[in-house]
C-alpha cells in the first residue's frame, strides 16, 4: 500500500470521488460492482455513451472546444478514432458532469474506466501527435484538472501471467484474448509502463490518495473488504 497526500475536502455536497484502475484481468469491473452492492451509498459514476442522446451535446461542446489543439499539424500522426475523441471529450469535461451527481457530502462515486484508464489508453495506444511537445500544456492541464477532481485512486495489479490466464478465460472479449504469448506480453507491459506514467504525473501534483493491491495474493473478497474499509475511513 502507497498512499499519497490526501486532498482537502471541505466545500459541502462533495461526495468521495473514487477511480478503480488497473490493466484487463485485474477485476476493477468485478469489484465496482460488488462494492456498490455491499455500500449503499457507493454509486457508479456516469460514462459518457453517445447511445444517450442528452450526452450528445457534451460530447460535441467538448469536441468543438478541443478542434485548435486537435487539428494541430502533425503529418506524421494519423487522426483520432472516435474512441479516443470520446475519451478527449469526457478527460477535457466530464469533471462538471461528475459533480452534478453529488448529492451528499457521504456519497461515494466509484470509476470504472475513468480518467486514468482514458489518459492511460491515449498514452499507450493514441496518435503520435499526443506525444509531440504541442501536446505538452493539455497532457498538465488534464493532470491537474483530475488531481483536483479525484480524492483517491486504487490500483489493482498483478503479474502478466496470471492476467494474460484471466483475459483467456473470461467471456468478454479483448483484443488479445487468444493472442500468443509474447503479443499479449508485449501488450500488458506497454500498457502498464503507461498507467504507471499517469499516475506518477498524478502524484506529482499531490492530489488523490493512492492505494495500491496486488490481486495475486488477495481474492476479489479480501480486496472488497479491505478497500471499503479504507473508503469508510476516508468519508
Amino acid at each position: 500500500m502507497l498512499d499519497a497526500n490526501k486532498k482537502d475536502r471541505k466545500k459541502k455536497n462533495i461526495p468521495l470521488i473514487v477511480e478503480v484502475a488497473g490493466l484487463a484481468g485485474a477485476g476493477k469491473t468485478t469489484l465496482v460492482r460488488l462494492m456498490s452492492q455491499r455500500m449503499g451509498r457507493i454509486f457508479v459514476g456516469p460514462e459518457l455513451e453517445l447511445r444517450r442522446i442528452n450526452q450528445i451535446p457534451i460530447f460535441v461542446a467538448q469536441v468543438t472546444s478541443l478542434l485548435p489543439f486537435l487539428l494541430q499539424s502533425c503529418l506524421t500522426s494519423r487522426w483520432f478514432t472516435w474512441d479516443e475523441l470520446k475519451a478527449m471529450a469526457y478527460l477535457n469535461g466530464w469533471t462538471r458532469i461528475l459533480a452534478q451527481q453529488a448529492t451528499s457530502q457521504n456519497m461515494i462515486l466509484l470509476l470504472d474506466h475513468g480518467p486514468i484508464f482514458k489518459m492511460a489508453t491515449l498514452n499507450a495506444f493514441g496518435p503520435e501527435r499526443l506525444k509531440k511537445k504541442g501536446a505538452e500544456k493539455w497532457w498538465n492541464k488534464m493532470f491537474e484538472q483530475w488531481a483536483h477532481t479525484l480524492d483517491m485512486i486504487i490500483w489493482l495489479d498483478a503479474p502478466n501471467t496470471i492476467l494474460r490466464d484471466r483475459i483467456n478465460n473470461r467471456v468478454q472479449k479483448h483484443i488479445v484474448k487468444g493472442k500468443p504469448q509474447q503479443e499479449t506480453e508485449e501488450f500488458l507491459t506497454l500498457y502498464r509502463k503507461s498507467f504507471e506514467e499517469i499516475l506518477a504525473a498524478m502524484k506529482s501534483k499531490s492530489g488523490p490518495t493512492f492505494y495500491q493491491i496486488d490481486r495475486a495474493s488477495n481474492s476479489i473478497e479480501n480486496v472488497v473488504d479491505e478497500i471499503l474499509y479504507v473508503l469508510a475511513r476516508n468519508n
